[in-house]
């Protein structure tokens, strides 16, 4: 009987897990961000859980991008929230924890059949992001960016 209740209880928290990943929700978090996936939900009890929000943003915006370099994102974030609170004893750590570790177990479960390297992670990253930064034209707008400096047009007024 307790095994079938626990059974139960998975299967419910799972379930509430993948709604809240497919649902977009419309609103906005503390920070004034769009709030989808887990994103926005880092309790405030986890002391830098700005930068935990902004890494399951950006894991949320690439998912369909790149879900593996959206997988190694959320098991950063989830080793900053360890890092942070390792015994899980702040307000909703717990419970956050258990999401995230939720929803990293389900971006590896999509991928049944393929093993996955971490040794290639840091390469994963890396090939990422040359990618965006061509993508996006990055490098362009860094030199306009150093230009439009160098010329003086904002002369300190906007406090630099």
């Amino acid at each position: 009987m307790h095994q079938k209740f626990n059974e139960i209880v998975e299967e419910l928290w799972e379930r509430l897990v993948r709604a809240a990943i497919r649902s977009e929700r419309i609103g906005v978090d503390a920070f004034g961000q769009p709030v989808g996936g887990i994103a926005g939900y880092v309790p405030s009890s986890l002391g830098n859980n700005r930068n935990i929000d902004d890494i399951l943003r950006a894991a949320d915006e690439i998912q369909d991008e790149d879900p593996n370099v959206s997988r190694i994102l959320c098991e950063h974030a989830y080793s900053l929230a360890q890092n942070l609170d390792p015994n899980s004893e702040g307000r909703g750590v717990l419970q956050f924890k258990n999401g995230l570790m939720s929803i990293i177990k389900q971006k590896l479960a999509t991928r049944e059949g393929v093993v996955i390297d971490r040794s290639q992670d840091i390469a994963g990253l890396q090939e990422f992001y040359k990618a965006y930064r061509e993508k996006n034209n990055v490098d362009n707008l860094r030199e306009e960016e150093m230009k439009v400096r160098e010329s003086g047009v904002f002369s300190g007024s906007l406090g630099e």
